[in-house]
Order: structure tokens, then sequence, then C-alpha cells
């Protein structure tokens, strides 16, 4: 009976000790993804430098600007409608004589600023800003007629100017 009480005590500790080894393994394991992953939004969670309006939708953007060997400026931003919590993306290319202003809503809606009406994209320093836009979307480039959804505005403040963008992209 003894040996009996042996062997079912063995028997009884062993799935305890590898319970207690295996909670903690994966606790630590846990942990450590729980931990990269908040590193990984902290780094990635840009504060808003700039907003483009769209009729009556603000979009709070974190912009990243550009600045060409020939000193033209570019700007690409990320942020959301500020009442609606849309996702947003803008490309402003203020580059003479061809400016350009584009934000795509959603992943699937392109507002672009009319192809018909002046753009005057303006660069002080380390702003860019537009004061009357007429925004469009459906834009057809052929007729250069949209389908028109609001005056609008916008302003950036870039901090520091990266590279130009393609130059970047296309080094080797």
């Amino acid at each position: 009976m003894g040996l009996f009480v042996k062997n079912n005590y063995k028997l009884f500790i062993l799935p305890l000790f590898i319970w207690a080894f295996s909670s903690c393994s994966s606790s630590e394991n846990t942990v450590e993804v729980l931990e990269e992953t908040q590193q990984f939004e902290v780094e990635n969670t840009k504060v808003s430098n700039g907003w483009v309006q769209i009729g009556n939708q603000k979009f709070e953007m974190a912009f990243t600007c550009y600045k060409t060997k020939l000193g033209e400026v570019a700007a690409i931003g990320y942020g959301e409608d500020s009442k609606t919590k849309e996702s947003a993306e803008v490309l402003i290319q203020a580059f003479t004589g061809r400016p350009y202003v584009g934000l795509l809503k959603n992943g699937s809606t392109i507002f672009e600023a009319s192809l018909n009406e002046p753009l005057d994209l303006s660069v002080n320093d380390f702003e860019i800003t537009a004061g009357a836009i007429s925004w469009q979307k459906n834009l057809d480039l052929e007729t250069k007629y949209g389908e028109f959804v609001g005056f609008g505005s916008l302003f950036v403040n870039c901090k520091q100017f990266e590279n130009d963008l393609l130059e970047e992209k296309f080094s080797y």
C-alpha cells in the first residue's frame, strides 16, 4: 500500500509542476508580446501637425513633409475625420505650375481639388496653407469635371523636411 501511495503522489505532483512551469512561461510570453505591441503603437502614433477641411468635414492629420532638390515641397498625411472618426490619407504637392491636393477617405472615396479652379498652395518657411479649395469627387481627368462637394482649406506645420520622396524610393 505504501508504494501505491508514493506512486500516486508522484502522479499528482508531476502534472502540478508541469502546469506551474507552463503557466509561468506563457505569462512571460504574453507580457513580452503585450509590451512589444504597446511599444509599436506608441512609435506609430504621430501627433497631428495639420488639418484638411472639405465642406463641413475636418480631418486632423499627422504629416510628413518632403522637399525636392529644386526646393519644391510635398506632404503626405494620415488621420481621421474629427466628427465621424473615419480614416483619411492626404497627398499635397506644392509644385510650381502643377500643385495638387487629394484626400482618400476610408480607402474608397477620393476628394481632389477642382481642375477648373485655381489651386493656390502657399509655402512659408515650415508651413503649407491653402485658402479656398474647391473640392470634387469622381473627378474625370479628360473633362476636368467631377461632383462638387464643397469648399475648404488646409494647414500643415512641417517641423522638418525629409529628402525628396521619389529620390528615397528609387535610390540604390
